[in-house]
C-alpha cells in the first residue's frame, strides 16, 4: 500500500507567505506537486522548502502553467525547463528527495515500494474551438517559441505604429498547429512509457483531462492510451477516482486544511 499526498493550484503570489496549513503534510510515501503553486521561481521556492522539512517523504515536481507559462518572461524557448535541468544536475543544494524530470522517473519509497512516474504537461489535441483564437488562454498566456527579429516587418505581433527596428528576441503565440505538435511529442513518450513493464505506474499532466476549466468553448481529446489499472494524476479539477483510459484519476486543487488532509491509497 502507498499513501499519495497531491498539491496543485495554491496560486501563491510572488512574494506570498505560505500558510502554514499549506506546509503541513499528512503521513505519505509520496508527495506529487503538480503545478501552479506559484509565479516561476514561488514553486521551486516552496518545493524545496518542504523537501527540508520532509526529508523522508519523496517529492515529485511536475511544471504547471504559472511556472512554465503565465507572465513568464523567457529569453528563449524551453529557457524554464533549461534553467531547472542545470540546477538539478550541477547545484549541490538540490534536495535529494526530490524529482523532476521530462523522462520517466522510477522513484524508491518507504518500506521498499517504488512508482514509475512520468510527468508531462498534458497538452491535449484541439479539434475545433468556438469564437476568437485571440481571447483563449492558449493565446493569451502560451508562448511556443522566443524569435529574433532580423526583420521587424515580418513580425505579425509587432505593436501598431512602432518603428522598424529590431525589437530583439519576441515572442511567437501559441496556436493550434503547435498546441497539437505538443500533443503528439507527449504522446508518443507516454505510449512507449505506459507499453514498458515495471512497477506501479503514475502519469502526471497538469492539464486535467476531465472538465479542466481551460478547455471551455474548445473540442478536443487526451492522449490515446489506456493505462489499464494505473494512476493518473492531474491538476485544475477536483476528481475523486473516476476511470479515465483505464487509470484511475484524482486531482487535488487548492489551498487550506481539507486540501491538506486528503490521501490518495494506492496497492
Amino acid at each position: 500500500m502507498i499513501k499519495i499526498h497531491v498539491i496543485s493550484d495554491l496560486f501563491y503570489g510572488f512574494n506570498e507567505f505560505s500558510d502554514p496549513i499549506d506546509e503541513t503534510i499528512p503521513d505519505v510515501d509520496l508527495v506529487i506537486i503538480n503545478g501552479n503553486i506559484g509565479h516561476i521561481k514561488r514553486g521551486m521556492f516552496y518545493a524545496e522548502k518542504l523537501c527540508l522539512k520532509y526529508p523522508d517523504i519523496q517529492f515529485v515536481y511536475n511544471l504547471g502553467e504559472t511556472e512554465r507559462y503565465y507572465m513568464a518572461a523567457v529569453k528563449i524557448t524551453n529557457e524554464i525547463e533549461l534553467g531547472l535541468n542545470i540546477r538539478k544536475t550541477s547545484n549541490s543544494s538540490w534536495p535529494k528527495n526530490l524529482h523532476w524530470s521530462q523522462d520517466p522517473m522510477i522513484i524508491n519509497l518507504k518500506d521498499f515500494n517504488s512508482v514509475d512516474v512520468l510527468c508531462t504537461y498534458g497538452f491535449p489535441k484541439i479539434h475545433q474551438y468556438e469564437g476568437s483564437w485571440e481571447d483563449t488562454n492558449w493565446y493569451k498566456n502560451y508562448v511556443s517559441e522566443m524569435v529574433e527579429t532580423i526583420d521587424p516587418t515580418s513580425y505579425k505581433h509587432k505593436p501598431k505604429d512602432t518603428s522598424n527596428v529590431n525589437h530583439g528576441t519576441l515572442p511567437m503565440w501559441a496556436s493550434v498547429d503547435w498546441i497539437n505538435e505538443q500533443h503528439e511529442k507527449e504522446y508518443q513518450k507516454v505510449k512507449k512509457w505506459e507499453l514498458e513493464p515495471t512497477v506501479t505506474k503514475i502519469l502526471v499532466t497538469h492539464i486535467n483531462p476531465y472538465n479542466d476549466q481551460r478547455l471551455i468553448n474548445q473540442t478536443v481529446s487526451p492522449y490515446k492510451i489506456h493505462l489499464y489499472n494505473q494512476y493518473w494524476i492531474a491538476s485544475n479539477t477536483k476528481v475523486e477516482n473516476i476511470k479515465m483510459l483505464g487509470s484511475r484519476l484524482y486531482s487535488n486543487p487548492g489551498r487550506g486544511i481539507v486540501a491538506r488532509s486528503r490521501i490518495l491509497t494506492i496497492n
